[in-house]
């Protein structure tokens, strides 16, 4: 709760600045500095309790990548510099760790970070989603292979096994392609594999019209560099990082022989409700990381600016008031919409859609119809 005479408001997080999520981590990062900075420019956050507007500053600590050094820097975060707002860091396992020491001291976590089903199973009463489920992630996608090829029979799923966030997407992917007439095969892979050449083979003999691939960012890149060896011509083959920079700048033009969902695209939200544009986030963005804007760091900014939106609207830093004030929100941000389950904070307003790169090297939106900057 907002003390007396207060003179700013302290937003916490971990980030994971070395380690596995380093790429991924430090993006976050950048997206929570753009929001403090934009917050500043403006005079701060709003409270009618103080009737005043409060500069925001930023307490961060680096997780490494590690479940147990998280949990040890959140609970730093809570206790020791008692911030006013916490925010997740970035992947599920990370923030199932911090969700657990949120839950311990009744503090809301604003998930930024992580999307897997488990962090909504808990019986958590303190986390307040952003993204879009994973079981939804490959919505998208097959709806669109669908209209595009209605005698399209077949589809493969190919997923790592370490890890929920995998599985979640590979097992919300496998029900919703068989709820559109799919037949689903699934091939699961140890994480890590360096080898994809045995498992493409068997793909090969299976012919699909639809592929999907999900695990870490470095498996979906080395499937898709020996995707492209393999010398296999799928009508629509579709994987997790396709939107990332880093996915384009590996595959080179290959990267547009290959299709992904996005939890952010600029084109996509023109006129938000609350906060700026899409083209003003992209632009402050890419003046901090000029050699590209990926989707951790608009969803970083976009938790930040729930939480502001949440604090003004409750007018005060209450937890459970902005608590109740998430249960009942529905707007859109630069992000798209916010609107989540009161019982679990799962967010349910969230549309991701789907993107290729150009041969040129540049993203456009495919799907949905009323979203798509192109035909596919």
């Amino acid at each position: 709760m907002t003390s007396p005479g207060q003179q700013n408001i302290t937003i916490g997080m971990t980030a994971s600045l070395t380690g596995r999520y380093s790429h991924p981590g430090s993006q976050a990062l950048i997206g929570v500095q753009a929001w403090v900075g934009d917050t500043n420019r403006s005079g701060g956050i709003r409270l009618k309790q103080q009737g005043n507007r409060l500069p925001v500053s930023l307490v961060h600590y680096n997780d490494q990548s590690d479940v147990g050094r998280c949990e040890i820097l959140t609970e730093r975060l809570l206790v020791e510099d008692k911030v006013d707002i916490l925010i997740g860091p970035y992947s599920s396992g990370l923030v199932l760790k911090a969700a657990e020491v949120a839950e311990r001291h009744r503090t809301v976590l604003w998930n930024q970070g992580g999307a897997s089903e488990t962090v909504y199973q808990r019986g958590y009463q303190w986390v307040v989603g952003i993204l879009t489920p994973p079981n939804r992630y490959f919505e998208g996608i097959i709806d669109m292979a669908r209209a595009c090829n209605e005698s399209a029979t077949d589809m493969v799923i190919v997923h790592s096994t370490a890890g929920a966030f995998p599985k979640d997407v590979a097992s919300g992917a496998e029900a919703h392609g068989r709820a559109r007439g799919f037949s689903v095969r699934t091939f699961p892979y140890v994480a890590g594999s360096r080898d994809f050449h045995p498992l493409l083979r068997l793909i090969d003999g299976v012919q699909p019209d639809l592929i999907l691939a999900v695990g870490r960012i470095e498996d979906d890149v080395l499937f898709a560099q020996q995707y492209v060896q393999s010398g296999l011509s799928i009508e629509n083959v579709g994987l997790i990082a396709t939107p990332l920079a880093l996915f384009k700048e590996t595959l080179g033009e290959s990267s547009s022989l290959f299709i992904g969902p996005s939890q952010w695209e600029p084109s996509v939200e023109s006129s938000p409700d609350y906060g700026h544009t899409p083209v003003e986030i992209l632009t402050n963005l890419k003046s901090l990381r000029p050699s590209g804007v990926d989707y951790p760091m608009a969803q970083a900014y976009a938790g930040c600016l729930v939480a502001q939106w949440c604090a003004e609207e409750a007018g005060s830093l209450d937890i459970e008031a902005m608590r109740l004030v998430a249960n009942t929100a529905d707007f859109t941000t630069f992000y798209g919409r916010f609107n989540i389950d009161t019982d679990t904070g799962r967010q349910l307003g969230h549309m991701m859609p789907v993107i290729r790169w150009t041969v040129d090297g540049e993203k456009e939106v495919v799907w949905p119809p009323r979203m798509k900057s192109s035909d596919i």
